[in-house]
Parts: C-alpha cells; structure tokens; sequence
C-alpha cells in the first residue's frame, strides 16, 4: 500500500523557502485566454535564474529539516501554478497562488 502526502504551499512560502522569487511567463493565447507558468527562480541578490526543479529540491529539503517531510522520503514530485485563464481585464494580474508538492510512504 502506498500513501501519498499533498503540501500545497503558497507562492510566497516557496519563495521564501527557495531564497528566490518566482518568474512567470505570459502568453496570450487569443483575446480572451492567457496561460501563466513558472519560468524559473531569480534569486534577488544578483539576479541569477535558477531551474525550478534546483528551487523545488530547496524547498522539499528546507521540509525535510523541519520534520514536515521525514527524512526517509527521497523521492517527490511537484506541480507548478500553470494555467489558462480567462481574460478578464488586460490590467488584471491574475497569477496562480499555489504550488504543489507531494511525495509517497
């Protein structure tokens, strides 16, 4: 038997987590839809992008030390907010606020 644990974190918590802030990328898809994904992490203090899977291994050992996750847990998955939506006004930030992250017993 298998039993699967969720987290979901807020960006703001990742990102803390991570030492980096999130970029997202915007592509208008037609007049009415834009899908926003994660690009990468950029670190603040000098601007340096960091892969999201690097940022990702931050955050799940940064739990790990704090007894969220146990320390017999190696493997893990994550789900970045990525989506499209709805255009409702072209000055609306409308980004996804949650990651994912999950792992097996």
């Amino acid at each position: 038997m298998n039993i699967t644990t969720i987290i979901e974190l807020k960006n703001d918590e990742v990102e803390e987590m991570a030492g980096a802030k999130l970029v997202f990328a915007k592509e208008q898809m037609d007049d009415h839809i834009v899908e926003t994904c994660v690009e990468c992490f950029k670190y603040t203090s000098d601007g340096q992008c960091i892969e999201t899977e690097v940022a990702m291994e931050k955050v799940f050992n940064h739990l790990q030390e704090k007894g969220i996750i146990p320390l017999h847990i190696k493997d893990f998955s994550f789900e970045m907010p990525s989506c499209e939506k709805v255009k409702k006004n072209s000055d609306m930030e409308d980004i996804p606020q949650n990651v994912i992250l999950s792992f097996m017993y």
